[in-house]
């Protein structure tokens, strides 16, 4: 058992054990009603919880008959210190630091919470 644990972490990607390849949203509205899109798709209404893919940019918009509609952009950006590590390992002989990368498990979405009124339309 002693061995088994520094094997699994030479033998892995870093970032995705750790935080793996989807981060968790939560977006709320506080107009009752109001129906939720991610990515085009309708999610919910009033509030939503989703786990998105770190390694690309997410758009949400927030609308209700008679409101006017909101949108808010989530945005994903690399974390460079899990290339840094993931480059450390590799000298160190892990080979597998490729997986990190390919996850998107390197990336970060600058929200995690998201809560929006709607204003009624004039």
């Amino acid at each position: 058992m002693l061995l088994l644990v520094p094997i699994m972490f030479i033998m892995t990607s870093c970032a995705w054990l750790f935080q793996g390849s989807r981060q968790n949203i939560q977006i709320k509205s506080m107009t009752p009603g109001s129906k939720i899109y991610i990515d085009g798709n309708l999610e919910g209404e009033d509030a939503v919880s989703k786990k998105l893919k770190r390694d690309a940019n997410h758009s949400v918009i927030i609308k209700k008959e008679g409101y006017k509609t909101q949108s808010v952009n989530i945005d994903s950006h690399v974390q460079t210190g899990w290339i840094i590590f993931d480059l450390v390992l590799l000298c160190c002989g892990n080979i597998l630091t490729f997986i990190d990368p390919i996850t998107g498990s390197w990336n970060v979405l600058d929200r995690n919470n998201i809560v929006l009124e709607l204003e009624p339309n004039k």
